[in-house]
């Protein structure tokens, strides 16, 4: 049985290929969704294009996993099943069902199993011990403070972001036990086009401002159609000199998000299957299914005034960024009501 960290995993696929059981369990979902990640992509880089995806729940068949093993591929040599135990408890009868897959595992797929960090008396069942025995392990916990700048500077290394050694240090600090919210203050960060490599004064500046945190209050009342309340609170932002490249970022987040989720649910995937792979919350969910049936329909009109929100931005296209962002915001509330708006 190896194991190994998130961290580690493209080297380790790319050196071994992939292996026919591959467990991810760990403390940090941002972890656990790369690791997935990684491995669906390197699956298509081997030309994997079958995935099937099992969420177990309180009407969890598990003969479907005896049935994944017993049945082939129809459309390649290989695939992979994903298989989610959200509490890592699979009880009697799912416990029977991996050791029997372990035991006898199919050659025709690769079988990845993931959920949360595993306690003691986890670590020690039979399940576990079976279905690890010849498996790939990944740890997706997060690092301990020490480590933390090492992974803050590779992550910020993805997003084209380069930081000092104080401003690696000053994230670390405030974004300890927080991955999810440090990613994306990394992406906020690479979206600003601030001179590199980030100092500490920079940001510090940039992170700190006070109006990052209206910026998510307004990110709250688009999420759930509150257009007065939204409008409010854009014209405030604007009162106290928002920074443009914070709202921007919010604004080509959320629709990034809910356009994702229009695509999920286009599939067929269930509302709270889609919302695992996506930054959703759970209690987030219902209001963002909302948001993307209000706007189906809507990518073009969403696309283009994104577009001109940047340009007024950052290309001085001759359009006024307050009336553009106040026109998005009435067309992401009240998309029934408001046409295509054209200021040229």
């Amino acid at each position: 049985m190896a194991t190994v960290n998130a961290q580690q995993l493209n080297d380790v696929l790319a050196s071994r290929g992939l292996p026919p059981i591959i467990c991810i369990f760990g403390d940090t979902p941002l972890l656990v969704d790369d690791a997935v990640q990684a491995i669906r992509n390197y699956a298509k880089s081997q030309g994997i294009h079958e995935r099937q995806r099992l969420v177990q729940d309180a009407q969890f068949d598990w003969n479907q996993i005896l049935a994944s093993g017993a049945s082939m591929s129809l459309f390649s040599e290989l695939r992979l099943v994903e298989l989610e135990l959200p509490d890592a408890k699979p009880g009697r009868e799912g416990g029977d069902a991996l050791r029997s897959y372990a035991e006898q595992p199919n050659v025709d797929q690769v079988f990845v199993v993931l959920g949360p960090k595993l306690k003691q008396e986890q670590l020690k069942a039979k399940w576990y011990q079976i279905l690890t025995r010849n498996a790939l392990v990944v740890a997706a916990n997060a690092p301990d403070r020490a480590a933390l700048p090492r992974f803050i500077d590779a992550r910020a290394r993805r997003y084209q972001l380069e930081l000092d050694r104080e401003a690696l240090n000053l994230l670390a600090d405030w974004y300890e036990g927080n991955l999810l919210a440090l990613d994306q203050e990394l992406q906020k960060l690479a979206l600003m086009g601030l001179p590199q490599p980030l100092n500490l004064t920079t940001v510090r500046q940039s992170s700190q401002d006070q109006s990052r945190f209206s910026v998510f209050a307004l990110q709250e009342a688009l999420l759930h159609g509150q257009v007065d309340d939204a409008l409010h609170r854009l014209h405030r932002l604007f009162e106290e000199d928002v920074e443009i490249a914070i709202l921007n970022w919010m604004f080509q987040r959320e629709w990034q998000t809910v356009h994702a989720l229009q695509q999920a649910l286009g599939r067929g995937e269930p509302i709270g299957q889609a919302a695992r792979t996506l930054p959703i919350w759970k209690n987030q969910e219902a209001a963002y299914h909302q948001v993307a049936q209000r706007l189906q329909g809507q990518h073009r009109a969403i696309t283009d005034m994104l577009k001109r929100l940047e340009f007024a931005f950052k290309r001085d296209s001759g359009e006024d960024y307050k009336t553009l962002a106040t026109h998005f915001v009435l067309l992401w509330c009240l998309p029934d009501r408001v046409t295509r708006l054209s200021l040229t």
